[in-house]
């Protein structure tokens, strides 16, 4: 197979930008583990955090989209660097650590940063769903998936209450395991 050297390069840029979100989720995730004490965040915070883990694997994973693309142009070029961006940005805003005022309410400042995090995480759902439309021409099912968590992440910068939060990583992971589930029952067939 003979990758162009503009397809490599975008790929390259793409991987790199998922890559350093990767990073700093592992280093966060390996602090939050292995620390002796209790844990600066809440349990609702490290499952986003997790949850954010596997979003960019599943990112990570259609790399192999960019190298179907055989003619790139600056404007496709930046569409593309725009998710790993806002995959970042999440990432940045997810991983803040509390500061000391907040220790004793964790939740609390889970509920401060979510607002920032779901707004985000609700644009990246987005661009997914423009860019599969824009390569596939048309919305596939697949896209429902990013549609529902755009939704839920909309839902939750909306209400800030620590109930909907609650629920919301749980709808979160429902929905991001149930997706695992029907794709390898979907390959497996």
């Amino acid at each position: 197979m003979e990758i162009e050297l503009n397809t490599l390069l975008v790929a390259l840029m793409f991987v790199t930008i998922l890559s350093m979100g990767i990073g700093n989720i592992l280093t966060t995730l390996a602090d939050i583990f292995n620390n002796a004490t209790s844990s600066t965040r809440s349990r609702g915070h490290i499952a986003w955090i997790v949850l954010l883990l596997m979003v960019h694997f599943n990112l990570f994973w259609h790399t192999k989209a960019i190298l179907d693309v055989e003619d790139w142009a600056f404007p496709g070029f930046l569409l593309t660097m725009a998710g790993p961006v806002l995959m970042f940005f999440a990432t940045s805003i997810l991983l803040t650590p509390p500061p000391e005022e907040f220790q004793p309410s964790l939740d609390a400042f889970f509920a401060r940063l979510g607002r920032r995090f779901y707004g985000m995480f609700a644009l990246l759902q987005f661009w997914i769903v423009a860019v599969s439309y824009l390569m596939a021409g048309a919305f596939v099912m697949t896209d429902l998936v990013n549609v529902l968590f755009g939704l839920l992440a909309l839902a939750l910068v909306l209400n800030d209450g620590r109930r909907l939060q609650a629920i919301g990583v749980w709808l979160a992971w429902a929905l991001g395991v149930g997706t695992l589930v029907v794709r390898w029952l979907v390959h497996a067939a």
